[in-house]
């Protein structure tokens, strides 16, 4: 069973994707035309996108610290300069969480 890869979410001037990732391997899987991400490869982690530059990982424990417990969180930043590069990661230490967020809109620091 395949499920779409994003859900969309507002935030500060922009949409926030929050998706399932990661394949069994530990990287992305290997997708065919016209396949999708399956969300349950990686139960708990998500792709948060959409992101302002000044969103940090503290910001993102915090406002999904409130849904679950978080294992990890990272925000993918530009090796130059440092600032944020609009997206991040979220692990939730329980997956059943994950698909909750991913059901829901959110606006963080909006």
């Amino acid at each position: 069973c395949l499920s779409s890869p994003l859900k969309m979410a507002d935030t500060n001037g922009g949409e926030v994707a929050v998706a399932g990732t990661e394949g069994a391997s530990g990287g992305p899987p290997v997708l065919k035309e016209g396949e999708r991400y399956d969300t349950k490869l990686t139960p708990g982690k998500i792709f948060v996108g959409g992101l302002a530059s000044d969103v940090s990982e503290a910001d993102l424990k915090e406002y999904f610290g409130a849904y679950g417990t978080i294992a990890d969180a990272v925000v993918m930043r530009d090796k130059l300069t440092g600032n944020g590069r609009g997206f991040g990661f979220v692990t939730f230490a329980d997956g059943a969480v994950a698909e909750r967020v991913i059901a829901q809109r959110h606006e963080i620091k909006g």
